[in-house]
């Protein structure tokens, strides 16, 4: 056949085709011209494919082209579509046309691989976007927060495909396992990941991140040698390839999000999702903390550590809505202006933790708060009166036995929480009298103390209380 095709500017063949006994099945086809371009792409001389069959040139050969032969041969019909072709290794954009001659088809060939190569890079960098954007859409949602951290991570999992994903957080000495998702038959590791060595645990991570933005360990067998508790670790987990994308705050590392032997996939790009999320789920745990510290401070004083004023009410209101024994004592530094007007103010701070650290010691934190600049008042639910009365001769003991730290000292037992604020009241009385005599050995006069409803208007300013 004369070479009238070289100058075509693709690939070009024309095959005739061979039929099977029932004339409409093509089972091969032999290579009747192929141009310069064809070849070249082939990887072989016109020579060594001229008067060969299709399928015996090539065993990798996907039969779907003699399923298209035989539709435009057969149908008259011109087909283009765009496939794989795994006997030469590119991807093919084609047009098959019958040729006048019965039984004969001529191919054109366009290599897209960059093209098919920029297409599924597109289709990867839209569908990570959008893993992304669902997972964010989780995160800032009006979920508590446990629910929406579990909700991400179970998301995750649904496109990660791992054994296990997981939220390490750590204050550079410790690292504690947060929250947790594991796939079925997969053993929690939760319990056991509580309060560990942050060096001796993770801390060899940190030298993956001197060369990339992530921890990306696709064999664990490297850290056998030179990080043996992590590579055990793992090993005892049956973990054969990790990643973690470090959680980031103000420059620090706080933590880490993490997958164990996920799925490898070329559809999306799992180190840029991991740690895309990891931004969000940094500001999640930073949000969190700061509402767990306000609300730690709107119930605890910052000096002595004893709940204070607001929850102080928040418990008187709770135990009258129940009747039950409980023991009072009302407590308060003697001096406290004198040690802050002669010693300072630093001197005065500690006789007040030094009065808190006694009242815990006898009646615990949950029971003593701190309502005032010198005065703490302890509730202990549930006590017997004996044994009230015996909690109160020990503290008076201690106290005693103090020679830098003098304590005036009510207290009262009730077997009804509905006496409580009327036994409050008296029990303030008796501390203010213990107070005056302090204050007469000493020839010095006290004012006047306010009484439980001046108590109640100073923490209605911090904490409305229902009356």
């Amino acid at each position: 056949m004369p070479d009238i095709y070289s100058d075509v500017p693709v690939a070009y063949a024309v095959y005739k085709l061979i039929f099977a006994e029932d004339g409409r099945t093509v089972e091969d086809a032999e290579y009747v011209y192929v141009n310069k371009i064809y070849s070249e792409m082939a990887g072989v001389g016109p020579e060594e494919l001229l008067g060969q069959r299709f399928l015996s040139c090539y065993e990798r050969a996907n039969p779907i082209w003699m399923t298209y032969c035989a539709k435009a041969s057969l149908d008259g019909e011109v087909i283009h579509d765009c496939i794989y072709a795994p006997e030469i290794g590119h991807w093919l954009d084609f047009t098959i046309m019958p040729l006048k001659q019965p039984g004969y088809v001529a191919y054109t060939f366009m290599n897209v691989d960059l093209d098919r190569e920029r297409q599924m890079e597109m289709k990867r960098e839209f569908t990570t976007k959008d893993i992304v954007l669902r997972i964010s859409k989780i995160l800032s949602s009006e979920e508590a927060y446990e629910v929406a951290m579990n909700h991400a991570l179970q998301e995750l999992s649904r496109i990660l495909h791992p054994d296990r994903l997981y939220i390490l957080e750590t204050d550079g000495k410790t690292v504690s396992n947060t929250f947790e998702w594991c796939a079925p038959g997969v053993a929690p590791e939760i319990d056991t990941l509580q309060h560990l060595d942050y060096e001796q645990y993770i801390g060899g991570w940190e030298k993956f991140l001197k060369h990339a933005t992530s921890v990306i360990i696709e064999d664990i067998e490297v850290l056998k040698a030179d990080d043996p508790v992590d590579y055990w670790n793992l090993k005892r987990q049956g973990i054969e390839r990790i990643i973690d994308a470090p959680i980031y705050h103000d420059g620090k590392i706080i933590g880490y999000l993490g997958a164990d032997n996920y799925e490898k996939s070329d559809m999306i790009n799992t180190v840029a999702i991991l740690e895309t999320v990891s931004y969000f789920i940094s500001s999640k745990i930073t949000n969190h903390r700061l509402m767990v510290e306000l609300e730690h401070a709107s119930r605890h004083d910052a000096l002595t550590g004893l709940h204070n004023r607001n929850a102080c009410m928040e418990k008187i209101d709770f135990l009258t809505k129940y009747s039950s024994s409980v023991g009072i004592v009302y407590a308060d530094v003697n001096g406290l202006k004198e040690i802050n007007d002669t010693l300072g103010h630093q001197a005065g701070d500690a006789a007040l933790r030094q009065a808190a650290r006694l009242l815990t010691k006898c009646y615990g934190l949950e029971n003593t708060y701190r309502i005032g600049g010198d005065e703490f008042l302890v509730l202990v639910p549930l006590v017997t009166e004996l044994d009230f009365k015996t909690s109160v001769r020990r503290l008076r003991e201690l106290a005693a036995g103090k020679a830098d730290l003098s304590i005036a000292i009510g207290s009262e037992w009730v077997a009804d929480t509905a006496q409580l604020e009327r036994a409050i009241t008296k029990t303030d009385q008796r501390m203010y009298c213990d107070k005056v005599e302090y204050y007469n050995r000493r020839g010095k006069k006290r004012e006047t103390r306010h009484d439980l409803n001046d108590f109640r208007r100073m923490a209605a300013k911090s904490l409305p209380i229902a009356d």
